[in-house]
């Protein structure tokens, strides 16, 4: 995929209707890790939104397959499958759902309700949008949530509180 260059807060005017991932996309994440940054991959597995008639957007929702996380580190995948950590065998998925968008000058801050493992908090997320044709959107998405709100129980010094995330994907309608 092309490097992202920017979008335009009214981009999905014209863009009505709902719009699906259009492939495999892939959401990467960071946190610390005993000094270090690490990173790491989780599938997403299904996303939509809608664009109403007025140009708003609105119904945003995400399922992230995070019992596939994939860190580039054997071992310390399969400790993050432990009850303490992200406990996946019981909470296989990550989903959000939007409850509200405001459209910003470079982008939406999209507010809603991520959930992980069996725990529900709010999280703004930062959208910005590419249309290059009228049937196809390039969306890249930033956000931070704080581990610990999910009961991922570690030392700090061992995994960081704060987990940077981004998705860059292919929507069409």
């Amino acid at each position: 995929m092309p490097p992202f260059s920017g979008s335009s807060a009214a981009v999905l005017q014209q863009a009505v209707g709902t719009w699906n991932l259009a492939g495999p996309t892939m959401a990467g994440f960071s946190v610390g890790n005993l000094g270090k940054r690490v990173s790491g991959t989780i599938p997403v597995a299904s996303a939509h939104f809608e664009v109403g008639e007025n140009g708003s957007v609105r119904d945003v929702h995400a399922v992230l397959d995070i019992a596939s996380i994939d860190t580039g580190h054997a071992k310390r995948d399969s400790d993050l499958r432990k009850p303490g950590l992200l406990d996946l065998d019981n909470h296989p998925q990550l989903t959000f759902r939007a409850t509200e968008v405001v459209v910003l000058e470079d982008g939406w801050a999209v507010n809603g309700l991520l959930t992980a493992k069996g725990t529900t908090r709010e999280i703004t997320l930062h959208v910005t949008v590419e249309q290059p044709s009228d049937d196809t959107a390039r969306v890249r998405v930033t956000g931070r949530l704080d581990r610990r709100h999910y009961g991922v129980k570690a030392p700090r010094f061992l995994i960081g509180t704060l987990v940077d995330l981004e998705i860059e994907a292919v929507f069409s309608r």
